[in-house]
């Protein structure tokens, strides 16, 4: 018998996933992988893992929980992880609702080819069938690496009246009117209805989050100490102080907004707030996964590392963003000089990709930077080898911060322009642990800069 798996929120289950589950169950029995203490969209669930089991359970579909990752991860990066579970279980087949806008030959061609690159960050952002391409390109290149290859089964999405059925529309209806409204009872089926009426009743509905921690986080934490938690760059960092102080969450998507932070990710900053999930821990889960061959070569730590050194550099010929762009589309066919592939999938014109490439000879990202530190004659005595020390920013600067007993002090410090630009990309990256400590070589002060894990 095979086993079906779909990686889902069923937040709740409406009259969509029931096409899906039907569509899979004419293939084998049915696993329904839910996100259970976080959804895909890094927040908070509106019903309990245990609601939604036993919706599932009555429609005969095995629940299974997938926690750890929508808190910690953006949702790119947990792809491949949930593929590996998946694969794991014993699944052989996945089935999936999208509304494809590419045939569907092409679509798999084009995931083949990710994949076999191992590269699931550099597909354009503005192909409509990014997501689903993404999917697919992890399920083939697990398949590579692990001889586990699942059948990947794609069924449109489900419409109502022509309108793809929205569960955020159900949760917003649900929460405003504190009932199932009619319009909403039409698009969810009555297995769901009875358990949010009951979960309505006890008071079960959007349990939110930790407040007490969450405000704490966001009105207590200096510059730095925000800089060391995953998903928040320099920007969101300083928006958030500026914008003490705080006493709701929903007052964190103001600053979070100014920062360029879109609406899921804004959710996933706030949820490692939440969590205090830090750069570190962040790096060594994918280091974890890494060592187990599921991260793809596009999502390790050291590719990040390297993705801002190269664009320190080619910031200084080319814009940053563009530099990025190229960096994303495949640097592997960058340094082979594939121009025609890297400006199909970077939008970057060919002949500019040329030129770079002529400007730039390959170079490893250092393992770890020595800087110079500018302080005052008194500052530089109570500092010593053993004095705690974290990196910040102050506009355009980099810092570093010292901790002395009843004080903090701050120096700017003193690098090559390329080396300031790299770090601050690295401090960017949201997702890179930067750490220092003070070194004393022939008596001067100097900070060692390292970054990763094992720099």
């Amino acid at each position: 018998m095979k086993k079906v798996g779909m990686g889902v929120d069923f937040d709740p289950l409406h009259r969509g996933h029931i096409h899906l589950i039907k569509e899979a169950k004419k293939i084998g029995e049915v696993y329904a992988y839910i996100n259970a203490d976080y959804t895909a969209h890094h927040a908070p669930p509106f019903l309990s893992f245990e609601a939604r089991k036993e919706i599932c359970e009555s429609l005969g579909v095995e629940a299974v929980p997938v926690t750890g990752l929508h808190y910690r991860l953006p949702l790119s990066y947990t792809v491949p992880i949930r593929i590996h579970l998946l694969a794991n279980d014993g699944i052989t087949d996945i089935m999936d609702a999208a509304a494809s806008h590419l045939p569907r030959e092409e679509i798999f061609r084009l995931a083949r080819k990710f994949a076999e690159k191992e590269m699931l960050m550099g597909i354009p952002r503005d192909w409509p069938d990014r997501n689903l391409i993404r999917w697919i390109a992890a399920n083939e290149l697990y398949g590579l690496k692990h001889k586990k290859k699942m059948d990947y089964h794609i069924t449109p999405t489900y419409k109502i009246d022509n309108e793809t059925v929205s569960g955020r529309y159900i949760r917003k209806a649900i929460l405003e009117n504190g009932r199932i409204t009619a319009p909403v009872r039409h698009l969810i089926p009555s297995q769901t209805e009875k358990v949010i009426e009951r979960e309505l009743r006890e008071g079960n509905v959007q349990k939110g989050r930790d407040a007490d921690t969450l405000m704490h986080v966001a009105n207590r934490y200096s510059k730095s100490k925000l800089l060391k938690l995953a998903n928040i760059n320099v920007d969101a960092a300083e928006k958030i102080v500026a914008g003490r102080p705080y006493e709701r969450e929903d007052q964190l998507l103001f600053p979070l907004r100014r920062a360029g932070y879109q609406h899921v990710l804004s959710n996933l900053a706030i949820s490692c707030m939440e969590k205090k999930v830090t750069r570190k821990d962040v790096a060594q889960l994918i280091d974890n996964y890494s060592k187990k061959g599921i991260t793809p070569k596009d999502q390790k730590m050291e590719n990040l590392i390297e993705r801002a050194y190269f664009v320190a550099r080619a910031s200084q010929k080319m814009d940053a963003n563009l530099a990025d762009s190229v960096f994303r589309a495949g640097i592997d066919d960058f340094w082979e000089e594939r121009y025609d592939e890297i400006s199909s999938l970077s939008g970057v014109e060919a002949e500019k990709i040329r030129s770079l490439r002529k400007g730039l000879q390959y170079k490893a990202p250092p393992e770890s930077i020595l800087a110079g530190v500018k302080l005052r004659f008194p500052d530089l005595k109570r500092i010593d080898q053993n004095t705690i020390c974290d990196i910040t920013t102050r506009g355009s600067d980099i810092m570093a911060e010292f901790r002395v007993p009843n004080q903090v002090i701050t120096g700017m410090l003193r690098l090559p322009a390329e080396e300031v630009t790299f770090l601050r990309y690295l401090l960017d990256s949201q997702l890179v642990p930067i750490a220092c400590n003070v070194e004393m070589p022939e008596g001067k002060t100097r900070v060692r800069i390292s970054y990763g894990l094992t720099r």
